[in-house]
Protein backbone atom coordinates (compact mmCIF):
# COMPACT_ATOMS: atom_id res chain seq x y z
CA UNK A 1 0.00 0.00 0.00
CA UNK A 2 1.37 3.43 -0.98
CA UNK A 3 0.10 6.66 0.56
CA UNK A 4 0.13 9.74 -1.63
CA UNK A 5 -1.06 13.35 -1.52
CA UNK A 6 -3.02 15.44 -3.98
CA UNK A 7 -2.53 19.10 -3.09
CA UNK A 8 -1.43 20.63 0.20
CA UNK A 9 -2.61 24.17 0.96
CA UNK A 10 -1.30 26.44 3.69
CA UNK A 11 -0.44 30.08 4.25
CA UNK A 12 2.82 31.51 2.95
CA UNK A 13 5.32 30.58 5.74
CA UNK A 14 3.86 27.14 6.51
CA UNK A 15 3.60 26.32 2.81
CA UNK A 16 7.35 26.85 2.47
CA UNK A 17 7.90 24.61 5.51
CA UNK A 18 5.85 21.85 3.90
CA UNK A 19 7.86 22.16 0.69
CA UNK A 20 11.12 22.03 2.65
CA UNK A 21 12.07 25.55 1.48
CA UNK A 22 13.36 28.42 3.61
CA UNK A 23 10.88 31.16 4.54
CA UNK A 24 9.97 33.74 1.89
CA UNK A 25 12.34 36.43 3.24
CA UNK A 26 15.40 34.24 2.56
CA UNK A 27 17.73 34.83 -0.41
CA UNK A 28 15.96 32.01 -2.25
CA UNK A 29 12.65 31.89 -0.42
CA UNK A 30 10.32 30.84 -3.23
CA UNK A 31 8.98 27.29 -3.02
CA UNK A 32 8.66 26.93 -6.80
CA UNK A 33 11.84 28.63 -8.09
CA UNK A 34 15.45 29.34 -7.15
CA UNK A 35 15.50 32.98 -8.21
CA UNK A 36 17.15 35.38 -5.79
CA UNK A 37 14.82 37.60 -3.78
CA UNK A 38 15.79 40.77 -5.66
CA UNK A 39 15.09 39.06 -9.01
CA UNK A 40 11.57 37.83 -8.28
CA UNK A 41 9.97 40.80 -10.05
CA UNK A 42 12.10 40.37 -13.18
CA UNK A 43 9.63 40.07 -16.06
CA UNK A 44 12.23 38.26 -18.18
CA UNK A 45 13.03 35.54 -15.68
CA UNK A 46 14.13 32.24 -17.26
CA UNK A 47 11.39 30.14 -15.66
CA UNK A 48 12.56 26.66 -16.76
CA UNK A 49 16.13 27.39 -15.66
CA UNK A 50 15.17 28.73 -12.21
CA UNK A 51 12.29 26.37 -11.37
CA UNK A 52 12.63 23.91 -8.52
CA UNK A 53 12.44 20.26 -9.53
CA UNK A 54 11.64 17.46 -7.10
CA UNK A 55 14.49 15.14 -8.11
CA UNK A 56 17.07 17.95 -7.94
CA UNK A 57 15.83 19.00 -4.50
CA UNK A 58 16.21 15.36 -3.36
CA UNK A 59 19.89 15.47 -4.35
CA UNK A 60 20.37 18.80 -2.56
CA UNK A 61 18.77 17.46 0.63
CA UNK A 62 21.15 14.50 0.49
CA UNK A 63 24.12 16.84 0.13
CA UNK A 64 22.96 18.88 3.13
CA UNK A 65 22.39 15.73 5.20
CA UNK A 66 25.79 14.25 4.32
CA UNK A 67 27.64 17.38 5.44
CA UNK A 68 28.98 16.72 8.99
CA UNK A 69 30.05 20.31 9.76
CA UNK A 70 27.14 22.41 11.02
CA UNK A 71 28.44 25.72 9.63
CA UNK A 72 28.96 24.20 6.19
CA UNK A 73 25.51 22.61 6.35
CA UNK A 74 24.03 26.05 7.07
CA UNK A 75 25.88 27.47 4.06
CA UNK A 76 24.42 24.76 1.85
CA UNK A 77 20.92 25.56 3.13
CA UNK A 78 21.44 29.20 2.17
CA UNK A 79 22.89 28.22 -1.21
CA UNK A 80 19.96 25.98 -2.12
CA UNK A 81 17.26 27.92 -0.24
CA UNK A 82 16.29 24.73 1.60
CA UNK A 83 15.71 23.75 5.21
CA UNK A 84 18.19 21.45 6.96
CA UNK A 85 15.71 18.56 6.85
CA UNK A 86 12.90 17.78 4.39
CA UNK A 87 9.28 17.97 5.45
CA UNK A 88 7.71 15.00 7.20
CA UNK A 89 5.28 14.91 4.28
CA UNK A 90 8.15 13.69 2.09
CA UNK A 91 7.65 10.27 3.65
CA UNK A 92 4.59 10.09 1.43
CA UNK A 93 4.61 9.84 -2.34
CA UNK A 94 4.37 13.38 -3.68
CA UNK A 95 6.02 16.12 -5.75
CA UNK A 96 6.77 18.75 -3.12
CA UNK A 97 7.01 21.79 -5.42
CA UNK A 98 4.07 20.99 -7.68
CA UNK A 99 1.71 19.82 -4.96
CA UNK A 100 2.34 22.72 -2.55
CA UNK A 101 1.08 25.66 -4.64
CA UNK A 102 1.53 29.30 -3.65
CA UNK A 103 -1.21 30.70 -1.43
CA UNK A 104 -2.93 33.23 -3.68
CA UNK A 105 -4.99 34.77 -0.88
CA UNK A 106 -1.99 35.64 1.30
CA UNK A 107 0.25 36.61 -1.62
CA UNK A 108 -2.35 38.98 -3.11
CA UNK A 109 -3.19 40.58 0.23
CA UNK A 110 0.50 40.92 1.04
CA UNK A 111 1.13 42.70 -2.25
CA UNK A 112 -1.70 45.15 -1.55
CA UNK A 113 -0.38 45.73 1.97
CA UNK A 114 3.07 46.54 0.60
CA UNK A 115 1.60 48.89 -2.01
CA UNK A 116 -0.45 50.68 0.66
CA UNK A 117 2.65 51.23 2.79
CA UNK A 118 4.64 52.56 -0.18
CA UNK A 119 1.77 54.81 -1.29
CA UNK A 120 1.35 56.35 2.17
CA UNK A 121 5.10 57.03 2.30
CA UNK A 122 4.75 59.12 -0.88
CA UNK A 123 2.39 61.60 0.77
CA UNK A 124 3.49 65.00 1.98
CA UNK A 125 1.99 66.36 5.19
CA UNK A 126 -0.72 68.03 3.11
CA UNK A 127 -1.29 64.77 1.25
CA UNK A 128 -1.74 62.79 4.46
CA UNK A 129 -4.33 65.29 5.68
CA UNK A 130 -6.26 65.22 2.41
CA UNK A 131 -6.08 61.44 2.19
CA UNK A 132 -7.53 60.95 5.68
CA UNK A 133 -10.25 63.48 4.89
CA UNK A 134 -11.16 61.63 1.68
CA UNK A 135 -10.90 58.27 3.47
CA UNK A 136 -13.35 59.26 6.20
CA UNK A 137 -15.88 60.79 3.81
CA UNK A 138 -15.85 57.89 1.33
CA UNK A 139 -19.03 55.85 1.70
CA UNK A 140 -18.16 52.21 2.30
CA UNK A 141 -20.61 49.27 2.27
CA UNK A 142 -22.35 48.93 5.62
CA UNK A 143 -21.62 45.21 5.88
CA UNK A 144 -17.87 45.85 5.84
CA UNK A 145 -16.08 45.83 9.16
CA UNK A 146 -14.58 49.16 10.20
CA UNK A 147 -11.26 49.66 8.41
CA UNK A 148 -8.35 51.15 10.39
CA UNK A 149 -6.61 54.41 9.52
CA UNK A 150 -4.32 53.51 6.57
CA UNK A 151 -1.73 56.13 7.50
CA UNK A 152 -1.14 55.28 11.13
CA UNK A 153 -2.59 51.76 11.43
CA UNK A 154 -1.97 50.04 8.08
CA UNK A 155 -0.15 47.25 9.94
CA UNK A 156 -3.42 46.49 11.75
CA UNK A 157 -5.25 45.62 8.54
CA UNK A 158 -6.50 42.07 8.16
CA UNK A 159 -6.01 40.38 4.79
CA UNK A 160 -9.69 40.81 3.95
CA UNK A 161 -9.28 44.53 4.74
CA UNK A 162 -6.49 44.82 2.18
CA UNK A 163 -8.64 43.20 -0.49
CA UNK A 164 -11.51 45.56 0.23
CA UNK A 165 -9.14 48.51 0.26
CA UNK A 166 -7.94 47.64 -3.25
CA UNK A 167 -11.52 48.07 -4.55
CA UNK A 168 -11.93 51.62 -3.27
CA UNK A 169 -8.40 53.02 -3.28
CA UNK A 170 -8.44 54.20 -6.95
CA UNK A 171 -11.60 56.23 -6.27
CA UNK A 172 -10.21 57.75 -3.05
CA UNK A 173 -6.93 58.73 -4.71
CA UNK A 174 -8.72 60.20 -7.70
CA UNK A 175 -10.88 62.38 -5.44
CA UNK A 176 -8.03 64.32 -3.85
CA UNK A 177 -4.59 63.48 -5.23
CA UNK A 178 -2.53 66.30 -6.73
CA UNK A 179 1.18 66.95 -7.05
CA UNK A 180 1.30 68.97 -3.81
CA UNK A 181 -0.04 65.84 -2.04
CA UNK A 182 3.28 64.10 -2.75
CA UNK A 183 6.79 64.64 -1.45
CA UNK A 184 8.81 66.52 -4.05
CA UNK A 185 11.70 64.02 -4.14
CA UNK A 186 9.28 61.09 -4.51
CA UNK A 187 7.45 62.80 -7.38
CA UNK A 188 10.72 63.38 -9.23
CA UNK A 189 11.82 59.78 -8.68
CA UNK A 190 8.53 58.40 -10.07
CA UNK A 191 8.66 60.85 -12.98
CA UNK A 192 12.08 59.49 -13.89
CA UNK A 193 10.99 55.86 -13.56
CA UNK A 194 7.92 56.29 -15.79
CA UNK A 195 10.09 58.24 -18.28
CA UNK A 196 7.60 61.10 -18.56
CA UNK A 197 8.09 64.80 -19.21
CA UNK A 198 5.16 66.28 -17.27
CA UNK A 199 5.01 66.09 -13.47
CA UNK A 200 1.20 65.81 -13.68
CA UNK A 201 1.62 62.30 -15.10
CA UNK A 202 2.90 61.10 -11.71
CA UNK A 203 -0.62 61.33 -10.27
CA UNK A 204 -2.00 59.24 -13.16
CA UNK A 205 0.74 56.63 -12.69
CA UNK A 206 -0.05 56.15 -8.98
CA UNK A 207 -3.79 55.82 -9.59
CA UNK A 208 -3.19 53.54 -12.58
CA UNK A 209 -1.04 51.32 -10.39
CA UNK A 210 -3.92 50.79 -7.97
CA UNK A 211 -6.35 50.25 -10.86
CA UNK A 212 -4.15 47.47 -12.26
CA UNK A 213 -3.88 45.82 -8.84
CA UNK A 214 -7.68 45.96 -8.39
CA UNK A 215 -8.31 44.46 -11.84
CA UNK A 216 -5.82 41.66 -11.22
CA UNK A 217 -7.32 40.93 -7.80
CA UNK A 218 -10.80 40.69 -9.32
CA UNK A 219 -9.60 38.16 -11.89
CA UNK A 220 -7.67 36.09 -9.33
CA UNK A 221 -10.79 35.56 -7.24
CA UNK A 222 -13.21 34.78 -10.07
CA UNK A 223 -15.57 31.93 -9.13
CA UNK A 224 -14.80 30.08 -12.37
CA UNK A 225 -12.20 30.23 -15.12
CA UNK A 226 -12.31 29.65 -18.85
CA UNK A 227 -9.39 29.61 -21.28
CA UNK A 228 -10.16 33.25 -22.08
CA UNK A 229 -10.09 34.05 -18.36
CA UNK A 230 -6.57 32.67 -18.03
CA UNK A 231 -5.46 34.76 -21.01
CA UNK A 232 -7.02 37.85 -19.46
CA UNK A 233 -5.38 37.17 -16.09
CA UNK A 234 -2.01 36.71 -17.77
CA UNK A 235 -2.47 40.06 -19.50
CA UNK A 236 -3.34 41.82 -16.22
CA UNK A 237 -0.37 40.25 -14.41
CA UNK A 238 2.04 41.43 -17.10
CA UNK A 239 0.63 44.95 -17.02
CA UNK A 240 0.78 44.99 -13.23
CA UNK A 241 4.37 43.74 -13.20
CA UNK A 242 5.38 46.56 -15.53
CA UNK A 243 3.80 49.39 -13.54
CA UNK A 244 4.39 48.30 -9.92
CA UNK A 245 8.19 48.83 -9.91
CA UNK A 246 7.73 52.31 -11.36
CA UNK A 247 5.62 53.47 -8.42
Amino acid sequence: MIASLGVVTADLPQGNDMAGVLRHNALKGCRTCTAFRESLTNLYQDVPATSRYHHITDVQFEEISDEPVTSRQSQLCTKFGLRAKPSILDRLLRKRHLQTPQDVYHATAGKIGRLLKVTCELFSQEGEHEFIKAWKSFEKPKKWSRLPNPISHHASFMMSDYLRLAMIMPFILNSFLKISSLKENESKAILQRIDASRISMVKSAIISCWVHVAKTMRMVFESKFTLDSYDELQKYLKEEMLILPKV
